[in-house]
């Protein structure tokens, strides 16, 4: 008892003592501009801002042509390999992917996946900062079947005696968004078909629905749409395609001040940084309990928002391929995790490829726009992509390399092949020859049989790729692997 007393007089003297220490530099300090805080609310923001509005479109937006549609509490799935119909960007034709939004408002919901024993699967979850705090599946806690319950703050009763500690999340929100990935080796009939199989015992819902259910998961296909009743600001649903390019100053703003007030998507409760941040973004009436309204803003601070707002998407863009590591021309992103306070690798993983990794457990991502002169990639050449197989990427489950546009999207090709991968080499699909796996990347098919088998179609015009090492090995997380680059024919 003494020791605890003297705990907390120790505790509550720090305590003071560090409110005391800001309050006095901050004397000293000067002011932060308008614009710079509209910059830095930028940095801040942007992963939260599309978070909201993918939730609208997985949950809201029951348009007959949103095929991601799924209301809450469900997974949309992609049934078959991704092909350039499917409107996403920078998509991995190796894996079949499942999401949605979990609504914990009501309680604590349950994942349930099957044995799975055949391939490499994952189920991740996400909170609206970014951060993965579940990742399970074959790399990480094995093949056979399990079932996890999500547990929100405001869940006051017992969890089920069916739940190990370790099948136990306790979440710090009531919304998350979750990801299923399943490895596609072939590609066959035959395969999707497992997978479908696969996909469809995978389940998530409610505690109460899984209790009344005898303690099992309900089907997807037994479960009616419960559409999501989230607020729509105005406008939501004509720049959330696209959303970065297309959201303006004021609907990005607007946005944020909404998320502000969403009890759903409540700030961190211990962090520093992020106090300061919404302290600052009073001025503009900005925060928890305040009503934001562009139209009633002073001109100075209109513009001070959208000089901001401007200034952080055009820092972003630039950060991510000046700040990349360099593997040997090829850029990984520095997902090392901290995204409660790293912003700007927050914002970089939110523009460039929304829900990928915060930390490099589950796969890793590099990005080439050059070709080994330092040119952009042009479909009008030929180019040549070399391994050694004595030195191909170094990982635990399998590698993969889309093709890209320019703008990220997959272009049909006659072969209908959008990426190379290490199942292809594996099965024939690709030949080594001498020591050596050549992949010919250009428009038009080679002439050549040897050539043609290994041939990846690239767009007419501008192209990228997007590499993905799933089970990576430090060489390609820190950038010590010897990728190799894509050499323009002479």
């Amino acid at each position: 008892m003494i020791l605890n007393h003297l705990t907390s007089k120790l505790m509550a003297a720090a305590a003071a003592l560090c409110l005391a220490l800001p309050a006095q530099a901050d004397q000293n300090a000067e002011a932060p501009k308008l614009e710079e805080i509209a910059e830095q609310a930028y940095l801040y923001g942007l992963q939260q801002a599309i978070y909201y509005g993918q939730r609208w479109t997985y949950t809201q937006n029951d348009a007959k042509d949103n095929i991601v549609y799924a209301g809450l509490n469900q997974f949309s799935w992609v049934r078959k390999q991704i092909t350039p119909d499917y409107p996403v960007v920078t998509p991995n034709a190796t894996t079949l992917y499942g999401a949605g939004f979990l609504d914990l408002r009501a309680g604590p919901v349950v994942i349930e996946v099957p044995e799975i024993t055949d391939r490499y699967f994952s189920v991740q979850v996400m909170d609206q900062y970014g951060i993965f705090r579940m990742i399970v599946g074959s790399p990480f806690n094995g093949t056979a079947a399990h079932k996890y319950i999500l547990v929100p703050p405001s869940f006051t009763g017992d969890v089920p005696a069916d739940f190990p500690t370790t099948e136990i999340v306790q979440w710090p929100t009531s919304t998350a968004y979750g990801v299923v990935r399943m490895a596609v080796e072939t590609g066959s009939a035959a395969e999707i078909k497992i997978i479908n199989g696969y996909q469809d015992q995978v389940t998530m819902t409610p505690l109460a629905d899984w209790l009344a259910n005898d303690h099992k998961g309900i089907a997807q296909a037994d479960r009616s749409i419960v559409k999501g009743d989230f607020f729509i600001p105005e406008g939501l649903p004509e720049y959330q395609f696209g959303q970065v390019d297309k959201q303006t100053a004021e609907q990005y703003f607007t946005l944020l001040s909404v998320i502000l007030n969403d009890p759903t998507m409540p700030t961190l409760t211990d962090s520093i940084k992020e106090a300061g941040m919404l302290k600052q973004l009073e001025v503009f009436n900005i925060g928890k309990g305040l009503t934001f309204d562009w139209a009633k803003l002073p001109a100075e601070q209109q513009t001070a928002l959208e000089t901001g707002f401007k200034a952080g998407f055009d820092d972003v863009r630039k950060t991510l391929k000046t700040n990349m590591i360099n593997m040997n021309g090829w850029g990984v992103v520095r997902n090392d995790g901290g995204f409660e306070t790293k912003w700007m690798d927050r914002a970089i993983i939110a523009d460039a490829a929304w829900a990928a990794p915060d930390k490099n457990i589950s796969h890793g991502g590099a990005f080439l726009f050059a070709d080994s002169e330092g040119k952009p990639l042009d479909g009008q050449n030929n180019y040549t992509l070399t391994f050694d197989m004595n030195d191909l990427p170094p990982v635990t489950q399998f590698w993969s390399i889309p093709i890209y546009s320019a703008e990220g999207y997959f272009v049909a090709n006659e072969i209908n092949r959008y990426t190379v991968n290490s199942f292809m080499l594996k099965s024939g699909e690709l030949v080594a020859k001498d020591g050596k796996l050549v992949i010919y990347v250009q428009h038009e098919k080679p002439s050549e049989p040897e050539q043609a088998k290994n041939w990846l179609p690239a767009p007419a015009k501008g192209f990228r790729f997007t590499a993905r090492f799933y089970g990576p090995y430090a060489p390609i997380v820190n950038g010590t692997y010897d990728m190799p680059k894509v050499v323009k024919a002479q």
